[in-house]
């Protein structure tokens, strides 16, 4: 039994002494793990913020605070012989719904605004639902209240700022929007 021991001891310092030593330099610098690997792919998340819808700005109902989330838009009927875009601004995740202008009003995402636009940006028309207004409907249809500055529509994209410029009253009740967007073009 004691020669086994040995022999079994002898086969592990073998073992034990013949792999390559390491050889350490304190003063050199290790090379980061990071650098040897290949990059990292972007996050989904970032590659969206670069190209995917954004709002920010305020949107208030009779002195009440709505937060919009999201921007989308839709193609809507022909006016007046031009295309129609619906920017459908939401305060609930819309989720791809083809028919997000249309549910929008009826206060399935929140707050929201759906502002109906020609090709250069011009406002024919404005959906304004807001836990803070009184209406019957869940919505107030406005027109010649709101605008939109600085729209851009270029490289598959739709930006600029749609605003009340300022406080405005409509049916008696005080509406206030100032919102920053781009999405993409439908």
């Amino acid at each position: 039994m004691r020669k086994t021991l040995v022999c079994l001891a002898s086969v592990l310092l073998v073992a034990a002494c013949s792999k390559a030593p390491v050889a350490q330099n304190t003063n050199a610098v290790p090379a980061p793990q990071a650098a040897l690997a290949s990059p990292p792919a972007p996050p989904p998340a970032a590659a969206a913020a670069d190209t995917g819808p954004a709002v920010s700005g305020t949107y208030t109902g009779n002195g009440k605070q709505a937060t919009l989330t999201q921007v989308t838009a839709h193609k809507d009927d022909p006016f007046d012989g031009k295309p129609i875009v619906a920017l459908v601004f939401t305060a609930k995740d819309q989720g791809g719904d083809d028919k997000a202008a249309f549910d929008a009003v009826f206060n399935k995402f929140g707050d929201a605004i759906v502002a109906k636009i020609e090709p250069d940006g011009t406002v024919i028309g404005v959906d304004v639902v807001h836990s803070g207004l009184q209406s019957p409907s869940g919505s107030i249809s406005i027109s010649g209240v709101l605008t939109v500055k600085d729209f851009s529509s270029a490289n598959g994209q739709l930006s600029g700022r749609l605003t009340s410029n300022g406080p405005t009253d409509v049916f008696d009740q005080k509406v206030d929007v100032d919102l920053t967007f781009h999405t993409k073009a439908p």
